[in-house]
């Protein structure tokens, strides 16, 4: 009677631990819903991109093997088997007139076309497993028949294909209404991660311990982080990377992540300190704040990045801290990379409305980094949740409201 008390106790733990999990994994995969005719539209969109590409620089197909390429084509697709490779395990080749191609190992073609890629118009052209590996290249003479023997440029080194990389990632902008739709689920379930685990730390629990907590709570949502760091006391001061290690917390704790679903990537950081936050710490957080909505009301289409960061640097020197800037990257735009571009000075790019940004002002001790798409006449905040702590600042005429420090 014991033992079979034990069974059906053990039983009932097993069946509570299912449905708990099984209900976090499907409130997030419930909160958002694309159509299938949303992401045919979407993918029609890429690949009218794709081929205006091809025709404009006389090429005669696009070979894309990376894991963001293939995410973005696909709208939303994955062909990832090793999670920290940038190549993912199959290709996707667009031709000239528009047709598209999975090209792919035995070994993958299946779970491809029937998980990522059923009923949106993708033709599978296979090979053997090892026949890329032998000479003649089997995934190469499939590109150059299909292709015939026209010039093919690719996202990676590949055999005789042009390299074109930076090229490419301004096909990915402007943002479709769908990847904007997908944007805002994404943005909102990072910032509820992050706010979740600053709200549920304690001192005495190590940056790895914080980071298992950050990375179970975004990987029940059905997201995967890309990076993780977490900075405690004076780690924070030292180090604007701060990996983390076996230090534990004290006071003072900073959860930075990028976290990606379906290709796209959600940045942002928050700080957490327990009792008062002292004074020089308040100080430069309200300064880091100025610099932020500097970035925010110069983010506008049009803008170049280099004026952007000379009116930021403007507003450090003018905020007490000149020359913080130069102590760390200050952000760019964003998209299916932790960052399609940095910022720097004398950097041409240019922002472009339904375009993605992360800027990210830190003065040290001190950051501020949310996700935000621009519009021709106003930015969202995808990260930005309503109950956290925030710093009214008035820039320009404008008011904006920046994440502060949590007490607790």
């Amino acid at each position: 009677m014991r033992s079979c008390a034990i069974i059906l106790l053990l039983g009932c733990l097993s069946a509570l631990l299912f449905v708990t999990v099984g209900a976090s994994s499907s409130i997030a995969q419930e909160a958002i819903s694309i159509t299938q005719e949303e992401r045919t539209q979407e993918i029609a969109e890429k690949v009218q991109r794709v081929v205006t590409f091809l025709k404009g620089r006389g090429l005669s197909g696009l070979l894309l093997s990376t894991t963001a390429n293939f995410a973005w084509i696909t709208g939303g697709g994955d062909n990832h088997v090793v999670i920290t490779r940038e190549e993912g395990a199959c290709s996707i080749l667009i031709l000239p007139n528009g047709e598209r191609y999975l090209i792919s190992s035995n070994s993958e073609a299946g779970r491809i076309m029937e998980e990522e890629l059923q009923g949106l118009s993708f033709r599978l052209k296979g090979f053997k497993w090892y026949e890329d590996k032998l000479t003649p290249d089997k995934k190469w003479e499939i590109i150059k028949s299909l292709t015939r023997g026209g010039r093919v440029a690719s996202d990676i080194p590949y055999s005789e294909a042009v390299v074109l990389k930076a090229d490419l990632g301004q096909l990915r902008y402007p943002l479709t209404d769908s990847e904007i739709k997908k944007y805002r689920w994404l943005g909102r379930e990072c910032a509820q991660a992050v706010d979740k685990v600053c709200r549920t730390i304690q001192p005495g629990m190590s940056e790895k311990e914080i980071e298992a907590l950050i990375s179970d709570e975004l990987l029940r949502r059905g997201v995967r982080p890309t990076v993780i760091l977490i900075g405690v006391d004076d780690r924070i001061y030292s180090y604007r990377h701060a990996i983390p290690t076996e230090e534990r917390l004290q006071k003072y704790a900073m959860i930075n992540i990028c976290a990606r679903r379906w290709g796209l990537v959600i940045a942002t950081t928050r700080l957490v300190h327990f009792g008062p936050v002292p004074l020089e710490l308040g100080r430069r957080m309200k300064a880091t704040a100025q610099v932020a909505a500097c970035y925010l009301a110069h983010s506008r289409p049009g803008r170049s990045a280099a004026d952007i960061l000379k009116a930021a640097e403007e507003a450090y020197a003018d905020a007490g801290y000149p020359g913080e800037w130069e102590r760390h990257h200050q952000g760019g735009a964003i998209g299916y990379q932790e960052r399609d571009w940095l910022a720097y000075p004398g950097s041409p790019e240019v922002v472009h409305s339904h375009q993605a940004f992360a800027w990210n002002p830190t003065i040290t001790g001190a950051k501020v980094e949310d996700t935000i798409i621009v519009y021709d006449d106003h930015i969202e905040v995808l990260t930005r949740l309503p109950h956290w702590p925030s710093i009214k600042v008035e820039y320009e005429g404008k008011v904006f409201l920046i994440p502060d420090i949590l007490i607790r």
